[in-house]
């Protein structure tokens, strides 16, 4: 059996190794930092520090470093930002034990020292200077956001900084002397953030590359240019499932679950899946999980013909549970895996497994390549905003060194846009481009649900070859049937195609397995459109009315609402839709355009709907 995802969701096959020590596994793991440490360049930072957002602390080759502890954290931060990078310990102790008398809060700084040296390893020894009466960071070889910022204005912009990006976001270590310490910083920061949020970006130049940055690049005219820093994948670990009460029958079915969950991750975001549960596990894998984040466990209890599965995700540098997600199936069920209740857990898993390991600020646009995935893309898309379209396009543009397959079928889906949402142009020459993308890259891999989907939609929607369509949107539905986005686009095709039964079916598969997503109302307007199709105006209402509560701008569900309300006669209703609509695309009126709108196999043949389309805008 596979046990190991690769990056993109690709099952790389391996030897059985033999199995590894844990003695063997840690020696592993600190000579990998201490040949990492001696293979820094002479000059570079050995750690890099990001206090403005979450906390995060990477070596010098981006790789995220755990600091398990919150202490650890805080004294790095109060190191961070004192105005030379050092603090007396007594300051310290009254900062980080406020509640405790001078021999214990004694005890716990030599505590939380030894823990910080612990998990920095070799690197501690270079980036930290300990005495009797302080301890400091050595600021020639720690480079921290914060100070970067104060030195370059104009770093505010290029790091993807807004006047909404908190200090040491969400930060808290429950000590009164610290929060007040952290609230004034944190005002501080506020004021200065809401200054240069509104002064304007200055070009990059060669005084804004960060410390150690390999991609600061040499320019035409001899300039260098500061690029933004490559960061590694997200990764996650699998750990072995637990069983309760069941035989050895469940473990295979609960790991099957657990692959359907990192499966469906793993054709939406940039993550490596370090599979842990075999007992002989590469040494490479366990060296890898020791700067993993994030931890997931399936937990199984059965009693008589009921299951419960529950997923565990525990975060590393916490040490705790981040959040976990159950569901009660039957046993039948849990083999037959094919129910949309079961298929609903791992759809319902892998949005929150998403949303948690590339999380969203409050700004458009999210920034470092370490959230250039599919997930962060579409939710932009569906945003259906020309900032946050734009935005999205810039996430997709393609990479040096290499082509992701999905990226280019996003940035072929996002032609979809032009032509049914009015949201940009659509040229011949684009049309001809995406077109040679789409197959080329079918080609080349044509493995990912998602991709085959976001192709599929283009062929059948945009270049209205609807057998084509059809070929790649079954395969996409059969390559993970618990992929929600699949089974709308699958739904989508079936009603261009004449087929409103099929297409409803879709649908409601798609609504019951994405009930979760941050996309959810665009399946709740194909679930309209195909219930307008069928004649059925009350749930073609009821799904309308719930997907503009959560997205007013779409123009999709209101023109099907429009017809809902027309067929059942709610005339005031159906003209404030139409109104509504010409306002944000007066060129509906034209019936080509509304051709194109609608889809022309929707409208072709379908004389009912035509005559509800004439008595609204004649």
């Amino acid at each position: 059996m596979p046990d190991l995802y690769g990056a993109g969701g690709r099952w790389r096959q391996q030897a059985r190794p033999r199995p590894v020590t844990r003695a063997e596994a840690g020696a592993l793991q600190n000579g990998a930092r201490a040949m990492t440490a001696v293979r820094e360049p002479e000059g570079e930072p050995v750690l890099r520090l990001h206090l403005l957002g979450a906390f995060c602390l990477r070596d010098g080759q981006h790789r995220t470093i755990a600091i398990r502890t919150r202490k650890a954290q805080a004294m790095l931060a109060l190191l961070a930002l004192s105005p030379r990078g050092a603090r007396s310990r007594v300051w310290l102790r009254d900062k980080l034990w406020s509640g405790s008398d001078e021999k214990r809060s004694s005890t716990c700084l030599r505590q939380t020292l030894f823990e910080l040296r612990r998990d920095l390893g070799p690197l501690a020894d270079r980036a930290l200077r300990v005495s009797v009466h302080e301890i400091a960071l050595d600021l020639q070889k720690v480079w921290i956001d914060h100070r970067a910022v104060a030195a370059d204005p104009g770093a505010f912009h290029r790091f993807g900084l807004c006047a909404e990006t908190e200090l040491l976001e969400g930060f808290d270590i429950a000590d009164p002397e610290f929060e007040d310490w952290l609230m004034l910083e944190r005002s501080a920061w506020a004021d200065r953030a809401e200054e240069l949020a509104d002064a304007p970006a200055p070009p990059l130049a060669a005084a804004s590359a960060t410390p150690g940055d390999r991609s600061a690049v040499l320019g035409h005219d001899g300039a260098v240019t500061a690029m933004p820093a490559p960061e590694p994948a997200a990764s996650i670990a699998i750990l072995r499932s637990v069983l309760h009460g069941g035989d050895a029958l469940c473990v295979p079915l609960a790991d099957r679950v657990m692959e359907g969950i990192a499966t469906g991750l793993c054709e939406l975001s940039r993550v490596d899946v370090l599979d842990l549960r075999e007992r002989a596990t590469e040494v490479e894998t366990l060296v890898k999980s020791a700067r993993t984040e994030f931890y997931c466990r399936l937990r199984l209890l059965r009693v008589g013909e009921n299951v419960t599965l529950t997923l565990l995700v525990h975060r590393a540098s916490r040490m705790a549970l981040e959040w976990s997600q159950s569901i009660q199936c039957r046993m039948d069920e849990l083999v037959a895996y094919d129910g949309v209740m079961l298929q609903g857990f791992v759809a319902q898993c892998v949005d929150r497994l998403a949303q948690t390991l590339l999380p969203q600020g409050r700004d458009a646009e999210p920034a470092g390549s370490a959230r250039r995935s599919g997930y962060a893309a579409l939710n932009l898309i569906f945003r259906l905003d020309p900032n946050a379209l734009e935005s999205a396009r810039r996430l997709l543009l393609p990479e040096d060194d290499a082509h992701d397959p999905l990226h280019e079928a996003l940035r072929a889906y996002l032609a979809s846009f032009s032509v049914g949402e009015n949201l940009g142009t659509l040229t011949e020459s684009d049309r001809a481009e995406i077109y040679r993308m789409g197959t080329a890259r079918l080609r080349a891999s044509p493995f990912n649900s998602v991709a085959l989907a976001c192709f599929g939609h283009v062929l059948g929607y945009v270049f209205q070859e609807h057998a084509a369509a059809g070929e790649l949107l079954e395969r996409a539905v059969r390559l993970n049937p618990a992929q929600a986005f699949a089974w709308d686009h699958y739904a989508l095709h079936k009603l261009y195609a004449g087929d409103a039964r099929a297409g409803r079916a879709a649908a409601e598969r798609a609504v019951a397995l994405g009930a979760y997503s941050p996309i959810a109302y665009s399946y709740e307007t194909t679930l309209t459109m195909a219930a307008t199709l069928e004649g059925d105006y009350d749930r073609a209402l009821q799904a309308g009315r719930r997907a503009l509560q959560k997205q007013p701008k779409f123009n999709a569900t209101k023109r099907y609402l429009m017809i809902a309300h027309t067929a059942r006669g709610d005339r005031a209703e159906a003209e404030a839709l139409r109104d509504g609509l010409l306002d944000a695309d007066p060129d509906i009126r034209h019936p080509d355009i509304r051709e194109a709108r609608f889809g022309r196999g929707i409208l072709h043949g379908n004389t009912a709907l035509m005559a509800h389309l004439d008595r609204l805008f004649d």
